[in-house]
């Protein structure tokens, strides 16, 4: 792998374990609190150790044999006799019971340890000695009965040697057979006595060098050694979890997502705005607050559409979104002003005859507007209306709400209106309903030049982005691009977050003549509306 890949997808972890912190949070303090509280609720146990020496030995029942090294493996065996029967047996016997108690190498010698562990000090190292001593009583037992067993062999094979010995008598024939069997005898006896000898000093190749004493404290529970290991499980988990429930989410979660489900580029990020909280009260961010990241990212935004505008020659766009409380209509009001401040002159339609809510952006009653023009009832110069202390930007309201917005927006005379507001004004952004539940977007994507979605970070989906992504081909509409709104942190890679210019730029706009459009008001208070001629 590249080092570049390799950087991305480190980043990616990262973004994940940021995104889903909670997660990780809530496991890892779960798993620490639930370890801590069964430590409590354990009672406390000591444990004491003795300690046992493998030795190297000589074959007792080989004279003269050298010495053999101990192996790990003999080691190994000797830990498994610890516990075999016949040393259990004698523990039963002193205690009533079999204790249980374990049995490890010491690092990487000769030495084994046996551990005993019981409810007092006293009887852990108890436990511990009672094992050790039987265990090494047990391998003494093994090797004298060895011993025995060829001491008694030799004795045999020597009183057989003398008995034949014995019948031959002192006839002159037999003299070289019988100083050959003595010869053997003598050998056999002293084969006997090194036998007696080592057998006298053999131990069984064990012995023990210390003895288990009671222990000072309890070994179990250790509360801060638990809480550790429950902590450590606990993180493992949470960022299991984090990993398995974020690639199960289908949220939109970043700019690289966003535009493989659009096919179209984010042409802007929007940070969230942390002061706009109740969707009920409409935020113009680049009229109350035109220093914000906010703001700047809808400037951002309108750069990247001049470009499009002149490559594509779009002075019509609808902007829209998948599902509802995406932000097209908070994108579309901000975008108008944003627009209008950089001269042009900018109308906003509010398109959306289920559910209007751009007028409330503007403080501009809803009514009349373009359904009363469709209905032939007023003039369309009558019902556009100037955002008041905004320069070059006017809005068309939606009008009542009609029983047929599908009709009404696809027939002839609304897209005459379309077609005259295009050459009356220098851009039209036109508010639609959200494409997937209605068809009102797809019909107003076929009158105008071109179509920005919107989408909302950790909200909207992939499948319904890429689900309005077809609708919107299958007319053929052109898709300029993908505003990515209400970004975090989490979603923006940083997007701007404490950046700052610090270039001693302030941004001081008018508020007492424009309510901060940062352009001198019309001397009525009003713009007048640009002539249009609806046919």
């Amino acid at each position: 792998m590249r080092e570049s890949e390799t950087g991305a997808t480190f980043r990616g972890y990262l973004l994940t374990v940021r995104r889903r912190r909670w997660w990780v949070i809530v496991f890892t303090l779960l798993a620490g609190g639930v370890s801590l509280t069964f430590s409590l609720s354990q009672p406390d146990e000591y444990s004491a150790t003795a300690q046992i020496l493998v030795q190297s030995s000589t074959d007792a029942t080989t004279p003269g044999s050298t010495q053999i090294p101990v192996s790990q493996t003999d080691v190994q065996t000797e830990l498994t006799l610890v516990t075999s029967a016949p040393v259990a047996a004698a523990v039963a016997r002193q205690f009533g019971t079999v204790p249980p108690i374990t049995t490890t190498e010491v690092g990487q010698t000769n030495v084994m340890a046996v551990t005993g562990t019981a409810a007092s000090p006293a009887r852990a190292a108890d436990i511990a000695n009672a094992y050790a001593r039987d265990f090494v009583s047990y391998r003494q037992q093994v090797a004298s009965q060895t011993t025995t067993a060829a001491e008694t062999e030799l004795r045999v094979q020597v009183d057989r040697l003398a008995s034949q010995v014995k019948s031959l008598g002192h006839r002159l024939r037999t003299a070289t057979l019988a100083s050959a069997l003595l010869n053997q005898e003598a050998v056999l006896k002293e084969q006997l006595a090194q036998i007696e000898v080592s057998g006298a000093s053999n131990l069984g190749g064990v012995e023990l060098v210390t003895p288990a004493t009671p222990p000072a404290g309890p070994s179990s529970p250790r509360p801060v050694r638990d809480t550790l290991l429950g902590l450590a499980t606990g993180l493992c988990l949470g960022l299991g979890a984090a990993f398995a429930r974020d690639s199960l989410d289908d949220r939109l979660s970043s700019k690289e997502a966003t535009e493989e489900a659009a096919d179209a580029p984010v042409l802007a990020m929007v940070p969230l705005v942390a002061m706009w909280r109740m969707r009920k009260q409409p935020l113009v961010v680049t009229r109350s607050d035109p220093t914000s990241l906010a703001a700047e990212a809808y400037r951002s935004l309108r750069t990247s559409l001049q470009f499009v505008r002149q490559e594509q020659r779009a002075r019509t766009i609808v902007i829209t979104s998948p599902a509802a409380s995406d932000g097209k209509t908070s994108t579309l009001a901000n975008l108008g002003v944003a627009f209008a401040q950089a001269g042009d002159r900018v109308l906003v339609v509010s398109c959306d005859l289920r559910r209007p809510r751009l007028g409330q952006f503007f403080g501009v009653d809803e009514e009349p507007g373009l359904t009363t023009v469709l209905a032939g009832g007023t003039p369309l110069e009558d019902v556009i209306q100037p955002v008041a202390g905004q320069q070059r930007l006017w809005v068309l309201p939606a009008g009542r709400v009609p029983p047929n917005p599908a009709e009404l927006l696809n027939s002839p005379k609304a897209q005459q209106i379309f077609k005259t507001l295009a050459d009356g004004f220098d851009l039209v952004l036109i508010d639609s309903p959200p494409l997937l539940p209605v068809t009102d977007a797809v019909l107003l994507a076929q009158v105008a030049d071109g179509v920005l979605l919107v989408a909302s970070a950790g909200q909207s989906r992939r499948a319904d982005l890429r689900r309005a992504r077809e609708k919107l081909a299958q007319v053929n509409a052109a898709v300029v691009g993908v505003v990515l709104n209400q970004v975090t942190r989490e979603t923006g890679y940083g997007y701007g977050y404490g950046y700052g210019y610090g270039y001693g730029y302030r941004y001081k706009p008018y508020l007492a003549t424009n309510g901060g459009s940062g352009e001198p008001a019309h001397a009525n208070g009003k713009s007048p509306v640009p002539d249009i001629n609806v046919h």
